[in-house]
């Protein structure tokens, strides 16, 4: 595979005959700068201020849920509109995530003894004894994600290049050298399946403990699988984009979009409508199988949906994507504006605010075949009962922006 460097830097000899020829800067239309994007920078400042400034390079980064899906908002939001100033606010904060990054810092996995790439945590309270510092694939993959999607955005619009090249080429070696030290991904056992498709998993690694529970070897939830294979597919986009091959990162996520199949189970309701559901954790004792949850369960709709976007479709069809995308609308929707907790519609009424649901609208457009309704009319239906909109916080806005037009 062709280096990051060699391809942005032909990259920014194509942005700067752009620049000569254009006189327009980036090359880029501005796009997009409306009240929706002015309305979302408005909102970065503080943003920064409390989820970014001082909060990495340090001894215990945040987990990443939260951060980590306001980094994803930026990328949202970009792709909605095209604005270059999204982008750069965008930048602002990868550069803090980057900078605080274990293998600069020379903070320590105290599970291995060493100093791992990644964005050590304690607070999922690892290790035998509880508290220990982790450099764990979870935390890793929620940072590692907008970190690889901004690598794929800028190798898919060369003019870029000249303002943000020499930030996608660190991000990409950052991400790749994460992956290599971890090494996250297992072969499932199971394989070859009916099919003939091989599977791969998150494995946890040796001496790995949460919750004072040795977890070492084991098959992780399903939504792990997704998360941490997510950034993979950003990569292997960026590669296409640059006319590079990238077999090695093709395979692991197509391996994994198989298991997830796999794992699958297709139910219908009274009215004939297909949808899937499956279980959080396949591997656990049979008494402490329980079905996916709806939030963990977005991730691995979101996973799919990247694999279908990145022309890996094998075995996640426009079909399958429609049944995934019936699990929250004919599964886990109980009608009166209530979701169940599980997406088989057991497990109790879901009692959050339904825009944390707002991961699911990357299957909006899927959802609207089915006689449930779909998953944006849903969504703000069950919002607007609770008396909130779509800007309940920037990830939320962000995705209905992308994704709730119907």
């Amino acid at each position: 595979m062709a280096t990051g460097n060699r391809r942005f830097a032909v990259y920014l000899a194509a942005a700067l005959v752009s620049l000569v020829l254009s006189g327009c800067g980036l090359g880029e239309g501005t796009g997009g700068r409306d009240e929706r994007v002015a309305w979302f920078l408005a909102q970065h400042e503080d943003l920064k201020a409390r989820y970014f400034v001082g909060k990495f390079g340090v001894d215990s980064h945040p987990s990443g849920w939260d951060a980590g899906a306001y980094l994803r908002a930026y990328v949202d939001l970009y792709e909605a509109t095209g604005d270059p100033g999204v982008l750069g606010k965008l930048n602002e904060l990868l550069k803090i995530v980057a900078d605080g990054n274990d293998a600069l810092t020379g903070r320590i996995d105290e599970r291995t003894g060493k100093v791992l790439p990644g964005w050590g945590t304690r607070a999922y309270d690892y290790g035998p004894e509880g508290g220990a510092r982790y450099s764990d694939m979870l935390t890793n993959a929620l940072y590692a994600y907008p970190l690889a999607a901004f690598v794929r955005i800028v190798s898919e619009r060369p003019s870029l290049a000249l303002a943000f090249g020499a930030d996608a080429e660190r991000y990409e070696r950052m991400v790749r050298e994460l992956y290599r030290a971890h090494d996250p991904f297992t072969r499932d056992g199971r394989s070859p399946y009916p099919d003939g498709a091989e599977g791969a998993y998150f494995a946890y690694p040796e001496h790995y403990f949460e919750d004072r529970e040795d977890l070492s070897g084991m098959e992780a939830p399903v939504n792990l699988s997704a998360i941490i294979a997510e950034p993979l597919v950003e990569l292997y986009r960026a590669a296409v984009a640059a006319g590079e091959v990238d077999e090695a990162g093709r395979g692991v996520v197509e391996r994994v979009g198989h298991y997830l199949w796999w794992n699958m189970r297709v139910r219908r309701t009274a009215e004939g409508d297909g949808y899937l559901v499956w279980y959080y954790w396949p591997a656990a004792p049979a008494s402490r199988i329980r079905m996916e949850d709806l939030t963990h369960g977005a991730r691995v709709a979101g996973f799919a949906v990247a694999l279908h976007d990145a022309g890996l479709a094998s075995r996640w069809t426009e079909e399958r994507l429609r049944l995934l995308a019936n699990t929250l609308t004919c599964g886990a929707y109980l009608g009166e504006h209530a979701f169940a907790n599980y997406l088989d519609g057991t497990g109790g009424v879901y009692e959050d605010d339904a825009a944390t649901l707002y991961e699911w609208l990357a299957l909006e457009r899927y959802s609207r075949a089915a006689s449930c309704g779909s998953i944006a009319r849903l969504l703000r239906s069950a919002m607007e009962a609770e008396g909130e909109d779509e800007r309940y916080n920037l990830a939320v806005f962000a995705k209905f922006v992308r994704y709730g037009g119907e």
